[in-house]
């Protein structure tokens, strides 16, 4: 068994336009041919031609390595159970024919003599000790290597000492070498999400290459090809191989123009509406399963935020791969004039004590000035959405604010702790309104706290402090919705100044709002 490391020369060059051209990794065999992790799927992805071909492992009851990608084989062969408490006797009779969940040592066997790398994913410990025996004990000439979690690599080490082992990466920050010092690896795998030219520069400089998933669609494709990466994993190997092919051949491609803003933006409002009922579903189906803390105590964070934003930044990449990316959890990615600003959940400590009052806000800007935002409400089903000079919508109802004017009697107010603790003025404000017969709320995402009042649900909104990450989309819903969007020196046109505290209210209010809310910040000062 074979298990020497790929060299660490890079991919192939075109030598007239010096853009490399990545080796092509296929995700899971061939799964838009066959069934992925099947014979078949493997079959089909070495007659493509896949430089590397790439295969989840689990075990079952009795100790079998098996092509999986689930812990469950619900998803794939209608089985609700676990895999890792079903016999591998039980788990060889789903399917039919050639479509059935094969041994691991059957694809050893298969790609014998094959010029393919297997490359195997793990994610549990106890998974890889059996994968890592059953290579092991292989007499199949293939080359392996090995990407996964950090655990599962650890327990391939200890079997295989010298083993090919490729590095999991989910930051921004480029990798140091105390980072590699544990896996010794020789590739560093990371999500599109977080592909940059920093994190390329930085891994070629410590000796390593670069691998990035799940890419199927040519111009993320091309956009990592001329970034440098060395391989691109995908589930269409065929149009990818295509598109770098072209590329080879005719030249790398330029754009004939750059998009007018109107494109851009028709572009993006349709994706971000996708995206926003993506997240809608997965945050009602996805269990909370880790809390950890930021800041302080009190600032939460969830494996739904992470897993939320990873998912977004991918989405936005592979459409944009050229935009700028700033998000609530990972930061800052560079890009052109373009940066889509999200925060995965709001409210996300509403989410860890299971308060059903969250949202996910995605916005993008051009130059500064947002041109498209979505707001969604996973727990009401809701997406609403503006984009620059075409207003507001509530699914498809139009939202429009009129200028009658309107009393605080009666109405209702939201707005937003600091943090944890109450803004300076906080009481003012709360006897203020108290005073005239109105009611304020705090109901945890500051996010919805001010798209509420676009949708008319209460009069207005405060929040302490503008971010762009939490606050760009609602903002721009109440500017399209026909609201006022406010600082303390008056009504501004685009995003309040990053940091200052702002107000949002039906215009037939809003001066009266106004008064009260700048009096309260006088006197809590």
């Amino acid at each position: 068994m074979s298990t020497e490391t790929l060299p660490a020369s890079g991919p192939a060059t075109d030598g007239e336009h010096g853009v490399h051209v990545p080796r092509l990794v296929a995700h899971r065999g061939a799964p838009r041919v066959r069934r992925e992790n099947t014979l078949p799927a493997v079959a089909v992805a070495e007659a493509l031609g896949a430089d590397t071909i790439e295969i989840d492992v689990r075990r079952t009851s009795d100790g079998v390595a098996v092509l999986l990608h689930d812990e469950t084989l619900g998803r794939m062969w209608g089985d609700a159970r676990r895999v890792s408490e079903v016999a591998w006797c039980d788990v060889a009779r789903l399917g039919n024919g050639l479509d059935r969940i094969p041994r691991l040592d059957a694809v050893l066997e298969r790609l014998d003599g094959c010029r393919a790398v297997l490359l195997i994913d793990l994610t549990d410990p106890e998974d890889a000790l059996v994968a890592a025996a059953t290579v092991a004990g292989s007499d199949s000439t293939v080359t392996v290597a090995w990407c996964g979690l950090p655990e599962a690599m650890a327990v391939v080490r200890s079997v295989l000492p010298d083993a090919d082992a490729w590095l999991a990466w989910e930051s921004l920050e480029p990798p140091t070498p105390a980072d590699l010092a544990a896996l010794r690896p020789s590739t560093l795998n990371l999500d599109v999400a977080f592909l940059t030219p920093r994190t390329i520069r930085a891994a070629h400089e410590l000796g390593l290459q670069v691998s990035v998933w799940t890419v199927d669609d040519p111009e993320p494709a091309l956009w990592a090809a001329r970034l440098g990466v060395d391989s691109v994993t995908t589930n269409d190997l065929a149009t990818i191989r295509a598109a770098l092919a072209a590329a080879e051949r005719d030249g790398w491609p330029e754009p004939d123009r750059e998009p007018t803003e109107t494109e851009v933006a028709s572009r993006a409002q349709a994706l971000a509406h996708r995206i926003a009922h993506e997240v809608i579903a997965f945050t009602r189906e996805h269990p909370v399963g880790s809390v950890a803390t930021k800041a302080h105590p009190a600032d939460l964070v969830t494996d739904v935020d992470r897993l939320v934003e990873q998912h977004v930044r991918g989405r936005v990449r592979a459409a944009f791969p050229t935009h700028g990316f700033t998000g609530e959890e990972y930061g800052d990615a560079p890009g052109d004039r373009h940066r889509w600003y999200l925060d995965p959940v709001d409210g996300t400590t509403n989410l860890a004590n299971g308060v059903p009052w969250t949202s996910m806000s995605l916005c993008l800007t051009r130059g500064g000035r947002p041109v498209v935002g979505v707001v969604a409400d996973p727990w009401r089903g809701e997406v609403l959405e503006a984009r620059r000079g075409r207003g507001a919508v509530n699914r498809d109802r139009q939202l429009r604010l009129d200028d009658t004017p309107r009393s605080l009697v009666g109405a209702v107010v939201g707005t937003e702790l600091d943090g944890h603790v109450p803004w300076p003025g906080f009481g003012a404000f709360l006897d203020a309104l108290a005073s005239r017969s109105c009611t304020l709320r705090v109901q945890g995402s500051g996010t919805l706290t001010i798209a509420q009042v676009a949708a008319g649900r209460g009069i207005g909104g405060c929040v302490s402090s503008f971010d762009p990450v939490d606050h760009g989309a609602a903002v721009l819903l109440v500017h399209e919705a026909g609201g006022v969007v406010m600082t303390e020196s008056g009504p501004v046109t685009g995003f309040p100044e990053r940091g200052a505290p702002f107000l949002v209210a039906h215009p037939g209010a809003a001066d009266e709002l106004y008064a009260v809310w700048t009096g309260a910040l006088r006197a809590g000062r």
